[in-house]
């Protein structure tokens, strides 16, 4: 489980929860009752991503992630999206991190 900002940077941070599956990581709205058959918010596509940590001052355990490809359809190709991630440990960032650049890295 980790979290994410609203577009007013990271004051608010929404709980979502993640899934690797391939090259995509999927995310779901956090504290459901049902595990099963849960609505996917969105993907971001890994491949190719760059994956920083740390990049925000102050913001603890962060991860951030620009997938190599517009998120929306109608984006301009200069256009990027930028996702970021509060984890709630290092020890959660580095695994996540390690485990995310292993998918971006792979050819």
């Amino acid at each position: 489980q980790k979290t994410g900002p609203c577009p007013e940077w990271y004051s608010r941070w929404r709980t979502r929860e993640f899934a690797l599956r391939g090259n995509f990581l999927y995310y779901y709205k956090a504290h459901v009752k049902s595990k099963e058959n849960l609505p996917i918010l969105g993907a971001i596509y890994i491949r190719g991503a760059a994956i920083d940590e740390d990049r925000i001052k102050g913001c603890k355990n962060c991860l951030i992630i620009t997938p190599p490809v517009p998120r929306r359809v109608g984006m301009r190709d200069d256009e990027t999206s930028v996702f970021y991630i509060k984890c709630s440990s290092a020890e959660q960032r580095i695994e996540w991190c390690k485990i995310l650049k292993a998918v971006a890295n792979k050819r």
